[in-house]
């Protein structure tokens, strides 16, 4: 059977990960002088986010999964007898760790061990949403190289949307990587205004979806996007993965989120609910709202 490897930014609940036993590549995360892999350890996501110790005030940031890091994980992969490897990892327009990848299935690939890499086009919660396709398609018997084919078929379908809290703090971390979609005036105008934008992502890149007056009214708006998919049976799979740069608590009492888990039940809609990855949390800002689904 193929065996999956995601990378920290996936956003599904550890304890799926643990059930189904999915490695995990870990993304470095660094906090002030010191370095960790991120490894979507719930106890040190709890840690960092009931602390707010990602927010504007500090100094924190993500890098991405490095080759040693990576060889570790596949190689001992290998050694216990896997010869049919699928490494699905964070949009490679926002990170090194597919090109990591590719380069370490390039020297550990050999005539009895096939490794394909899968770059994802997507990012957090479309990360769980392709990883649990992908598993769909390991369940049903296909071969890596047929699920690489249609894992990047399928990420090309997949949008996510993001409810951004701190317009100031998505402006901070786009400065520091030399990107200038949020400007200091759009900042300060959201700021005064009490504007708060919906971030849409595909694999042909993000966008503003909406632009939404008070934050609670921005996660509303965020979860009557996936409503009316449901509603409108336009799910090409019949399950949505939401996520929050918070605790899972937060999520309870996000305005909107549960008006969303009543209409998927009607429908048979199944929410993965899980915490942020932190690469998310630290790029999109604390307190941030994530969802991403399928649709026609």
């Amino acid at each position: 059977m193929v065996q999956l490897v995601v990378d920290s930014g996936c956003d599904l609940p550890d304890e799926f990960l643990r059930k189904f036993k999915i490695p995990v590549l870990p993304h470095s995360v660094s906090f002030g002088n010191e370095m960790f892999g991120d490894q979507r350890n719930p106890a040190q996501m709890n840690h960092f986010y009931s602390l707010s110790l990602v927010d504007r005030s500090r100094e924190v940031n993500s890098g991405p999964a490095g080759e040693p890091e990576i060889e570790q994980v596949i190689a001992k992969l290998v050694q216990q007898g896997q010869t049919d490897i699928v490494v699905q990892t964070i949009n490679a327009a926002n990170s090194p760790t597919y090109a990591n990848a590719q380069n370490v299935a390039r020297k550990l690939a050999s005539e009895s061990v096939e490794i394909h890499t899968v770059d994802s086009h997507t990012l957090f919660s479309g990360q769980g949403l392709l990883a649990l396709y992908t598993l769909s398609l390991i369940q049903k018997g296909l071969t890596g190289a047929q699920i690489k084919s249609r894992a990047e078929e399928f990420g090309r379908k997949i949008v996510g949307y993001a409810a951004i809290k701190d317009v100031y703090y998505l402006r901070e971390r786009g400065r520091q990587k030399n990107e200038k979609s949020v400007s200091w005036l759009k900042a300060f105008m959201a700021k005064s205004l009490d504007l708060h934008p919906i971030i849409s992502m595909t694999y042909q890149g993000s966008a503003v979806a909406d632009t939404v007056k008070t934050y609670d009214a921005c996660s509303e708006r965020l979860f009557q996007l996936a409503q009316e998919k449901i509603v409108d049976k336009a799910l090409l799979m019949p399950a949505i993965v939401v996520s929050i740069a918070g605790t899972l608590k937060d999520l309870d009492q996000a305005p909107g989120f549960n008006a969303l888990e009543k209409i998927a039940a009607e429908h048979n809609v199944k929410i993965y609910r899980s915490v942020m990855s932190l690469s998310g949390g630290i790029n999109l800002g604390p307190g941030t709202v994530a969802l991403a689904m399928a649709a026609k």
